[in-house]
């Protein structure tokens, strides 16, 4: 019996499709770097190639967008979101899946619950939350609401691994006479790495590129992340393409370079945290 498999016809239509399909997913990356390395000249050019390479474009959007300030602001913003959901993510999800409660249940699936309503939504309760606290215009409060929906996502993938992972272990544990504590953070946090680190980089992307909830929750320029600050270069009449899109590929260089990091732990993450139940 032929294996249709290995049939040359069959071979050849896997590797078109895979071929088209690297294309399509490289087309926005690949013109994206061409209106970077543009002139403002060239920018409306129906050339798919540009005429002249102009890497000045990075510095000037560096300088002219003040992005030093806004990658700061970014950075402090975005760490402190990770490190808190990730520390609050843990302790919940152990919570859940071996520390069973009246009424754990339900309390899960109310913090489920956060993975249905968009930002947008809660928008208006939000805003005036956070002014009511004072914390408009802060990073702090920013930070705050960052970490409140990250969350549910967060303890849904770790309560998943730690729900794995067989009981023994933890029994021999707590017979050598170790507290939960120390089960917690000796022999459940050492074995979760890949989901850890799954869930650090799925909080890094969703803080790292927020707009909507930035651009609401802080007022003053001088503390604008990156996305609302680029987007203030943006207008009806004028815009430096030029220097929008190397600026965009500026912002994309810590996402790159995080994901080089931490690939191998984000995929054995995806497989071991978020696919176990």
């Amino acid at each position: 019996m032929i294996d249709r498999y290995s049939h040359p016809a069959w071979r050849f239509g896997v590797s078109a499709f895979l071929v088209l399909s690297a294309f399509v997913a490289l087309a926005p990356i690949l013109w994206i770097v061409g209106l970077a390395l543009r002139s403002g000249a060239d920018v409306y050019s129906r050339s798919i190639v540009p005429r002249a390479l102009r890497p000045e474009n990075f510095l000037d959007a560096w300088d002219q967008f003040g992005m030093g300030v806004l990658f700061l602001n970014s950075i402090l913003v975005t760490v402190a979101s990770v490190v808190v959901a990730v520390i609050l993510s843990v302790f919940a999800a152990y919570g859940f899946a071996r520390l069973r409660f009246r009424g754990s249940e339900v309390l899960f699936l109310l913090i489920l619950l956060g993975l249905m309503i968009p930002p947008a939504a809660l928008i208006i309760p939000l805003f005036v939350e956070i002014r009511t606290m004072g914390l408009y215009d802060t990073h702090v409060g920013l930070s705050l609401v960052y970490v409140a929906f990250g969350l549910p996502l967060s303890i849904l993938v770790l309560r998943s691994f730690f729900a794995a992972i067989p009981k023994e272990l933890l029994e021999a544990a707590r017979i050598d006479g170790a507290s939960e504590w120390r089960i917690l953070f000796q022999v459940v946090v050492p074995l979760a790495k890949a989901p850890i680190a799954t869930v650090s980089i799925l909080m890094f992307l969703f803080c790292w590129n927020d707009f909507f909830l930035a651009l609401v929750l802080l007022r003053d320029a001088s503390s604008y992340t990156l996305p609302v600050g680029i987007a203030q270069f943006i207008g009806q009449y004028s815009t430096p393409y030029e220097l929008v899109a190397a600026a965009v590929l500026i912002v994309a260089v810590p996402v790159f370079i995080l994901y080089l990091v931490l690939h191998r732990q984000f995929e054995q993450g995806v497989a071991e945290g978020a696919v176990k139940s």
